[in-house]
């Protein structure tokens, strides 16, 4: 067990919870949040709702890559030509 403080994800420290998004649906949702916070129409306390809002959703994303990127490299090609997943030691 690490002796350091666990830093709280942007989704944590803000309260916002979109990990039942897969990332498709948080590319989609962070898009209309940079949208609406690029339009330069958003009250000063909307905008950092939105920025928090963004930084959750990107953490989503990046998990969601992450994970996919791992299963990627697990992938092996078969002597036949086939693709299998590597069990982890």
């Amino acid at each position: 067990m690490s002796d350091q403080p666990q830093v709280p994800t942007a989704a944590e420290a803000s309260g916002l919870d979109f990990e039942h998004l897969d990332f498709e649906a948080a590319q989609a949702q962070l898009e209309q949040v940079v949208n609406e916070l690029e339009s330069g129409q958003v009250p000063l306390d909307r905008a950092l709702a939105l920025y928090q809002q963004g930084l959750a959703l990107r953490d989503v994303c990046r998990r969601r890559l992450a994970a996919a990127e791992g299963l990627l490299e697990q992938l092996v090609e078969r002597a036949d030509g086939s693709l299998a997943i590597e069990e982890a030691d």
